[in-house]
């Protein structure tokens, strides 16, 4: 978890390099790709690879404010003491103030200019606790972040085991970063990746394929700690102060 450029974070090893003994990091660069879309089943190393991505910020991106909408609320527990962390009825607080937050910033009430990133586990389980209405206007306001988002530096991530178009209403095209770890179904590498699902390979934990803009298609494999404890250091930080 070293010092990093401020334009981009590291996300993992470029897999088809490693194969050839080169070292070579794949690096998301959110100023010019600014919405992740995070999949994979159960046991995929999905949520290791958020939380290896949110310690990255809380270490290298001085000022970020990260708000998490844990729905599960397990896999990052840990963080629950913090004032950006959310979970289960009350990510619909999250929600809301992480639209606020956009909102002062396209209507000039707010200047600044500073990371701001939602990270939303679970949207797919979310929404469907909501009833219809409720889930019709979380959906809007996720398209709405995910379409005029990235002129306030204002990101979202989204981590779910499945990421039909249901869930997203028309907006799912404007992720300009998809990642799918693990093992690949059909179904999926047909919905993101059709021009290029010959061509993609078996994956196993940790490792996967991601996507930019719809046409780069890379390799990834995600890197691991020998100190977790220091990356849940740097998330609590990205998380703001305590509650």
């Amino acid at each position: 978890m070293d010092n990093q450029q401020p334009d981009r974070l590291v996300l993992g090893f470029d897999d088809t390099l490693m194969d050839k003994l080169v070292k070579c990091y794949i690096v998301w660069l959110y100023l010019l790709f600014p919405h992740m879309l995070v999949f994979g089943s159960t046991g995929s190393g999905k949520t290791y690879f958020v939380k290896l991505l949110l310690g990255r910020i809380g270490l290298n991106i001085s000022g970020a404010i990260v708000i998490l909408c844990d729905f599960k609320a397990d896999d990052f527990k840990f963080a629950a003491n913090r004032q950006n962390y959310y979970s289960f009825k009350d990510c619909t607080e999250g929600l809301d103030r992480f639209y606020n937050i956009f909102q002062a910033r396209q209507q000039g009430i707010d200047k600044s200019r500073t990371f701001v990133l939602l990270v939303f586990d679970e949207w797919a389980s979310y929404l469907n606790m909501l009833d219809k209405k409720e889930a019709e206007a979380a959906k809007t306001k996720l398209a709405t972040l995910l379409m005029l988002g990235r002129s306030f530096n204002v990101h979202v991530l989204i981590s779910q085991q499945r990421a039909d178009a249901e869930y997203f209403a028309k907006s799912r095209d404007n992720f300009s970063v998809v990642i799918a770890l693990g093992n690949i179904s059909k179904e999926s590498k047909q919905m993101f990746f059709s021009e290029h699902k010959d061509e993609m390979l078996p994956c196993k934990r940790g490792e996967g394929y991601m996507l930019t803009n719809g046409t780069e298609l890379k390799r990834l494999l995600v890197p691991t700690t020998d100190n977790p404890t220091k990356v849940d250091h740097y998330i609590e930080k990205a998380l703001g102060n305590k509650k």
